[in-house]
C-alpha cells in the first residue's frame, strides 16, 4: 500500500499538474483528512474567532494585533497539519532539498504557490462573506454610537457574530489545508528531478 501510494506522489509534474492533482489528491482524501485534524481546525477557528471579534466587538484600534494574530494561526495550523499529514502517511518523506534546487526550480514553485494564494483568497472571501456582513453591521452600529445615535444592535448579535466567526474560521483552516498538497506535489516533483540530475551527473 505504500510503495502504491509512493507510486503516486513521486513524480516528475509540471507546474499545472502539481495544482491539478494536489487539489484532487485533497478532495480524495478529504473525509480522512478531516478525522485526523478536526480538533487542530477548531482550535483554529476559535483562535481566528477571538482574532475577527476584536477590532470589530471590542475595538477598531486592535486591527493590526488582530491581523498579527490571524497570521499566526495560519502558520501554526500550516505547521502542525502537515505534520499530522507525514504523520498518517499522506505525505510521504521525500528527502531534504537543498536550497539551491528550490532556486533551481523557482518559477515553478512560484507559480503554484501564487495560484494556491489566489484559490485561498477567493474561497476565504466567499466562506467570510457573513462574517464580513456582521463586521460591516457591527461597525455600522458603533459609527453610530459615537455619533450619538442610539445603539441600533439588538444585543443577540454579539453572540451571532461571535458564532459566525467560528463557523467561517473552521471553513478555512480547510481552505489553508488544502494548500499544503499542492505545494508538497512541488517538493516531490523537486526532490524526482534532482534525484534524476545527480544520476546524470554521476554517469558523466
Amino acid at each position: 500500500m505504500e510503495k502504491e501510494q509512493e507510486n503516486i506522489l513521486m513524480k516528475i509534474r509540471s507546474s499545472r499538474a502539481c495544482l491539478g492533482d494536489g487539489y484532487q489528491l485533497f478532495s480524495a482524501n478529504f473525509r480522512v483528512v478531516f478525522r485526523r485534524t478536526w480538533p487542530v481546525a477548531l482550535v483554529f477557528a476559535v483562535l481566528a474567532a477571538v482574532a475577527s471579534a476584536l477590532p470589530v466587538l471590542v475595538s477598531p484600534a486592535l486591527t493590526l494585533p488582530s491581523m498579527l494574530l490571524a497570521t499566526i494561526c495560519v502558520i501554526a495550523l500550516l505547521w502542525v497539519v502537515r505534520h499530522i499529514l507525514y504523520k498518517y502517511k499522506f505525505f510521504l518523506p521525500t528527502g531534504p532539498v537543498k536550497a539551491a534546487a528550490w532556486l533551481r526550480h523557482l518559477g515553478p514553485v512560484l507559480l503554484v504557490g501564487t495560484v494556491c494564494l489566489f484559490i485561498v483568497a477567493m474561497l476565504t472571501l466567499f466562506t467570510a462573506l457573513p462574517t464580513i456582513i456582521m463586521m460591516a453591521a457591527n461597525w455600522q452600529s458603533e459609527i453610530g454610537v459615537l455619533n450619538g445615535d442610539p445603539a441600533g444592535m439588538p444585543s443577540y448579535v454579539f453572540w451571532l457574530s461571535i458564532v459566525a466567526f467560528l463557523i467561517a474560521g473552521f471553513i478555512q483552516a480547510y481552505v489553508w489545508t488544502s494548500v499544503l498538497f499542492p505545494l508538497y506535489l512541488s517538493r516531490c516533483s523537486i526532490a524526482m528531478q534532482e534525484r534524476d540530475r545527480q544520476k546524470f551527473i554521476t554517469n558523466i
